[in-house]
């Protein structure tokens, strides 16, 4: 189960382990000889959830993957958007939003917390890897920088498994996974979001007949789905953005004693283009 997001109980999410007993039987099956994890991304950005799960098992290992927060952001609301926790397709609106969404406007329906929806705060790294740092030892934390891994990633794939005191596998081949898409049918995905109420009505009682030969709501969403070209910011939005993190970012460089995603200018840079070297990956 991916993101089960059980130790950040400060945070409302839609995670379903909600008891110690749930959590716990996410692993039930697995033999006393494996290690075992679990991805939960709101650890990073909650308040208590990295000195929780240290309680829980002091002798977890912690890794954290730092993206180039301008790109991060734009990237977690397109899944945002494409989970449906999301009601605007706009990373630019979504971006306004932020503020009026902590006194509730302008929140998706049905959505439980504003405070997963603040895209800056959540990569705003700096205070997050001092808790980080302040809860987990030095040799139980891997903090690897998401450009760097994906411009190589047998490399870094196998110093994760190094840190995990893993055998190599022998992996050459890394597809990507997850690719950025679009809806072949705006019309299509419109409807998808926003049923009439005589289609909803429909639906109930037609839905396991639907679903048994993939006319369901999620199956016609995937259906729906093509590959698509990762949408650039507009330059002034950028140059806002860039501007948000930048202090941030070199707190952050502090604490790791290393350049991070920077300009001459001493903003952050793009990810995938210009002189960085870093190469573009996937959420």
């Amino acid at each position: 189960m991916k993101e089960p997001n059980f130790f950040c109980t400060d945070l409302r999410t839609k995670g379903p382990t909600y008891t110690e007993e749930q959590y716990q039987s996410i692993f039930a099956g697995a033999p006393a000889s494996v290690l075992t994890g679990e991805a939960s991304a709101l650890y990073l950005y909650s308040q208590v959830a990295i000195e929780r799960l240290m309680n829980y098992n002091p002798d977890a290992k912690v890794i954290v993957m730092l993206r180039n927060p301008v790109n991060a952001a734009q990237s977690l609301h397109a899944a945002a958007w494409g989970h449906r926790h999301e009601n605007t397709a706009d990373f630019e609106q979504a971006w306004r939003w932020q503020e009026a969404r902590l006194s509730g406007q302008h929140m998706p329906a049905g959505w439980p917390d504003p405070a997963t929806l603040q895209y800056g705060p959540i990569y705003r790294y700096a205070g997050q890897i001092k808790r980080l740092m302040s809860h987990v030892p030095p040799r139980q934390r891997l903090i690897i920088v998401y450009e760097e891994f994906f411009a190589a990633p047998a490399e870094h794939y196998a110093g994760v498994l190094r840190f995990l005191g893993l055998p190599t596998d022998g992996r050459t081949s890394f597809p990507v996974v997850n690719p950025a898409v679009a809806p072949k049918s705006v019309g299509l995905e419109r409807l998808l979001r926003n049923p009439p109420r005589w289609v909803k009505q429909l639906y109930g009682p037609l839905r396991g007949v639907l679903r048994s030969v993939r006319l369901d709501a999620m199956s016609l969403r995937d259906w729906n789905l093509k590959p698509k070209v990762k949408p650039t910011l507009d330059p002034r939005v950028r140059d806002e953005l860039e501007c948000y993190f930048a202090a941030d970012v070199r707190e952050l460089e502090g604490l790791l004693s290393r350049t991070l995603w920077r300009t001459s200018s001493g903003k952050p840079t793009q990810s995938g283009s210009g002189g960085s070297g870093f190469a573009k990956g996937t959420t």
